[in-house]
């Protein structure tokens, strides 16, 4: 490659070796980077209080989560990473919605490590909190971290939530995103399967007002067999959709026609509350 004299300048065409020399050096900041946030992680995963305990305030109140994935899972790495809630705006624009108050009973559906659970019955107050993990691991540090925190009226059940009570199976598991394991109804399965209508006597459920659905894809099966409960007790529903292009026309097909309005409070995420 010559360089070129123009009016008495001199041009040298730019090198054809650039470009890949900065994609080269771009691709070494990126590996420092990675390498220098993960150092810096497992700093904090060191620091954690026996128990592998993480403090923090959530506005005025304390809160206190027992974080023993934190060095993998991404929904414990998050909250050690910001030292707070998972999904904090999430769970503020539930807050400022109002739903949830010292009155309310709330069914956390999907509550893995019980980071809703917590924040529903530690910093809102819930009357009581039913949280349902079927993951026998996030079923432990959930019963861990509701202890933690002081809910002692708070009941963990650990099972699926379906259609029909019955028995379900492992359908997906992530070890470095326990949130993200689904689940399938099957017959024959190892892991007992509820449905919310089938307890819909039990004292416990009384005062019902809240409905939290995380399920990873089951959300149609978890409402199918709620019916009569939404019905009896016209509680709100939050519900995390996996696809919101592909799940949410027929959620909100079935919740209209029980009388329900959605507001949409996050990508793939909506309330739906009794319409007036």
């Amino acid at each position: 490659m010559q360089a070129k004299r123009v009016l008495g300048v001199v041009a040298t065409p730019v090198a054809e070796e650039v470009p890949d020399q900065t994609a080269a050096l771009s691709a070494k900041l990126d590996q420092m980077i990675r390498l220098t946030e993960e150092s810096l992680h497992l700093q904090r995963v060191a620091l954690l209080e026996a128990g592998h305990i993480l403090r923090f305030h959530a506005g005025i109140t304390p809160v206190a989560l027992s974080l023993p994935d934190a060095q993998e899972d991404f929904v414990q790495r998050t909250v050690l990473r910001t030292r707070q809630f998972y999904e904090a705006k999430l769970l503020a624009a539930v807050q400022e919605l109002g739903l949830i108050t010292a009155t309310t009973t709330v069914c956390d559906i999907g509550a893995n490590i019980g980071n809703a659970s917590v924040f529903f019955g530690k910093v809102l107050g819930a009357k009581r909190v039913l949280a349902f993990e079927p993951l026998p691991h996030a079923y432990t540090t959930l019963c861990r971290n509701l202890e933690l925190n002081g809910l002692t009226d708070a009941l963990a059940y650990s099972c699926m939530v379906g259609a029909t009570s019955g028995r379900g199976d492992l359908a997906r598991f992530n070890p470095r995103n326990l949130g993200a394991t689904s689940f399938v109804a099957a017959k024959a399965g190892p892991i007992p399967m509820v449905a919310l209508d089938d307890l819909i006597e039990a004292e416990e459920l009384q005062g019902l007002g809240f409905i939290k659905i995380d399920v990873e894809g089951m959300h149609m099966d978890v409402l199918s067999g709620a019916k009569k409960v939404i019905k009896a007790f016209k509680p709100a529903i939050w519900i995390g959709l996996s696809n919101h292009n592909a799940d949410y026309a027929a959620c909100a097909k079935m919740l209209e026609g029980l009388g329900y309005g959605a507001q949409r409070i996050g990508p793939n995420d909506h309330v739906f509350k009794p319409k007036k």
